[in-house]
């Protein structure tokens, strides 16, 4: 099996236990507010914050992961034996700044920022920025044991335009940790393309470096709330 073939599995198998997982009940975020303080429910940890212009209009804008201190609990199985998982439920919230120094919220997603799914799973989510030009960048890193071979990181970046946070790249890194073996992908979603580069060992310990630009077409932009959660659109043979 290449590759390819055992990158797109692992995704796979990823995928299927997201869809397990049952959604759990959590607070509606504020509608408005002056600080993050008294935005965020009590009790909640922050796992990632970030300041900046989201929209354009000059104002300070901020979006945040916070975790529940409720614990919620899984019953993990798989072929040859079971463990229990203890998670805390997350939510991503966005709010735009606005002349008066309130905040407004604008989103909020309780599916987006995804926990642990097995129990000897690494932390999968990395964190969030605004970057300089005002694009949402979230991070996630896949390792789902410390004895699997393949880990990947992603990069979702959005743009708040048409009154949504579209998908406008994403990338993806993948590594084999006994071949070596890397698979790059960066997908323009704007401009409707997608680059892929791996790099393999031949069969003198010789690396190779392939790198591949191709065309696609997408009728519209996926959103942070069309999307769901990570890894559930499959595009072009991967799962986003």
């Amino acid at each position: 099996m290449n590759f390819r073939n055992i990158a797109f599995l692992m995704a796979f198998f990823l995928v299927q236990v997201f869809h397990a997982q049952s959604e759990p009940m959590l607070p509606e975020l504020s509608a408005k507010g002056r600080s993050m303080q008294n935005i965020i429910p009590t009790n909640w940890k922050i796992l990632s914050k970030a300041s900046g212009d989201l929209n354009g209009d000059g104002y300070e804008d901020i979006v945040f992961a916070i975790e529940s201190p409720k614990k919620k609990k899984y019953i993990y199985k798989d072929s040859s034996d079971s463990d229990t998982l203890h998670i805390n439920p997350r939510v991503l919230g966005i709010y735009f700044g606005k002349r008066n120094g309130k905040l407004k919220k604008v989103l909020q997603s309780n599916a987006f920022i995804i926990n642990r799914n097995t129990p000897t799973m690494e932390e999968p989510f990395k964190g969030l920025q605004i970057l300089q030009n005002g694009e949402l960048q979230i991070d996630f890193y896949i390792w789902p044991c410390r004895e699997c071979t393949t880990w990947s990181s992603h990069k979702y970046i959005f743009r708040f335009q048409n009154r949504a946070f579209e998908l406008v790249e994403y990338k993806k890194s993948a590594a084999q940790r006994v071949s070596g073996d890397e698979m790059n992908y960066s997908i323009d979603f704007q401009n409707k393309t997608l680059k892929m580069i791996t790099e393999t060992s031949n069969e003198d310990d010789e690396r190779e470096y392939k790198e591949t630009l191709q065309k696609f077409e997408l009728d519209h932009l996926k959103t942070i709330q069309s999307l769901g959660k990570p890894f559930e659109w499959e595009f072009q043979q991967l799962r986003i």
